[in-house]
């Protein structure tokens, strides 16, 4: 349970560079009552926000939600009868996730906004691809705004019945599309209520790097994104390099927020080198050793990458032209 403390610290060291926070990683958000605090305070940092849940929770309270600022709501809902949906969502409880779905729609609709916006997202297995049309239709109905059919990560060393969809066409359909004015408008939800000071303090700071001195040539290989372009907090403080949880005998926690600068910490940096210079160090980074993907090629930052974060600056302040030059010159650099 993330204390207002440890979030705050975390606000104030990453949030004035921040593009976009993300509420969810391991855990359920809505058990914590203070995430929608959390929320409107990366707001005041300018900040995208988004958060993944299963809203299979009591005592929800959606208008907190939507007073929030909160900009994306992804929901995981993999099914639309009880039997079918707690299959795989253990205890869930469809009737009390579409109750809190109609809670949201309600609670936007008094308030007079469009977010945030509702993204159910439906993982296909085989028990659950005949409710597939039915959960498209249902979350039409209900207001939610875009549905995906997704492909769900192999689950069979936990239950081998629990197989992945063969031949069930993935991707998102928009149901109530919202359009980029009104993400313009949600960017600045609170213009009297920025965390100025934090703000002008972290860019009067000035970078905290020495170029010329730390400028290492760019890797023959490729390098991981996350290593660069990211960080993850948990909830006691700990500070990762990915959204990988920690796990026994790995080296995956790289510093504290508590720390003057645990995105360069000692760990970081050895393993932003191996992709350099391919060194291991003993007793160095599990990302040394990273069998997250079966081929690390997919971590390379590429011109994608680049795009993606540009987009998610709402609203836009880089023209085309502009996000050509900086996603070359990152590719060429980095």
């Amino acid at each position: 349970m993330l204390s207002a403390d440890r979030a705050a610290a975390f606000l104030n060291a990453y949030a004035p560079y921040a593009v976009q926070a993300m509420f969810y990683n391991y855990g359920e958000p809505l058990l914590n009552v203070q995430t929608p605090a959390f929320i409107r305070s990366a707001k005041r940092f300018l900040a995208q926000t988004v958060l993944s849940t299963s809203l299979s929770v009591h005592n929800f309270d959606a208008d907190a939600y939507v007073a929030s600022g909160l900009d994306y709501m992804l929901l995981s809902i993999d099914g639309v009868s009880q039997p079918v949906y707690s299959r795989f969502r253990k205890n869930g409880d469809i009737n009390l996730v579409l109750r809190n779905i109609s809670r949201l729609v309600d609670a936007r609709l008094r308030a007079g906004t469009r977010f945030p916006v509702l993204a159910w997202q439906f993982l296909a297995f085989e028990h659950n691809r005949h409710e597939i049309s039915a959960a498209i239709e249902l979350a039409a109905s209900l207001g939610v705004n875009e549905i995906r059919i997704s492909p769900p990560f192999d689950v069979s060393w936990d239950d081998p019945e629990l197989r992945p969809a063969a031949d069930v066409e993935y991707g998102g359909i928009e149901l109530h599309p919202v359009t980029p004015d009104d993400y313009r408008r949600n960017w600045n939800r609170f213009p009297g209520l920025l965390h100025t000071a934090e703000i002008d303090r972290a860019f009067d700071a000035g970078w905290p790097v020495d170029i010329d001195a730390a400028w290492d040539p760019p890797s023959a290989g490729h390098t991981c994104q996350w290593l660069y372009m990211n960080t993850v907090m948990d909830a006691n403080g700990r500070i990762l390099p990915c959204s990988c949880a920690p796990i026994p005998n790995a080296n995956l926690v790289f510093g504290h927020v508590d720390n003057d600068d645990a995105f360069n910490s000692l760990l970081h940096r050895q393993a932003r080198a191996h992709f350099v210079t391919g060194e291991t160090v003993p007793g160095g980074p599990h990302c040394q050793s990273c069998e997250w993907f079966d081929d690390q090629r997919k971590t390379d930052i590429d011109l994608t990458h680049i795009r993606q974060y540009a987009a998610a600056v709402n609203p836009p302040i880089l023209n085309a032209e502009t996000q050509d030059w900086l996603a070359g010159w990152s590719c060429a650099k980095i």
